[in-house]
């Protein structure tokens, strides 16, 4: 497994559960009802395309592996708020 797939699954993984638990948990909503199935296939091309690329040049693979993870956690991704958001709701600081 190349070094950038596990960045990458960390970051689908924490988009998935940002959508799917996290977002509904805080508004209310029923848990899983507006999850983006997009993130499932998107994370297959992703960890694929990056991992050819690391084997071209394998810090530029890691690097853009790193900063998806980076942006997956600050910028909205999908239907719901971005996790540092929702995390900052849940501790009551908006």
């Amino acid at each position: 497994m190349a070094e950038s797939t596990g960045f990458i699954l960390a970051a689908a993984g924490i988009a998935a559960a940002n959508e799917a638990i996290f977002a509904p948990a805080i508004s209310g909503r029923p848990l899983w009802n507006d999850f983006n199935w997009r993130i499932i296939p998107a994370t297959g091309v992703a960890a694929l395309a990056l991992a050819g690329l690391e084997q071209l040049s394998p810090p530029l693979g890691k690097g853009l592996a790193m900063i998806a993870l980076l942006t997956v956690l600050m910028i909205p991704v999908g239907n719901a708020p971005s996790p540092i958001d929702n995390l900052s709701k849940m501790m009551g600081f908006k």
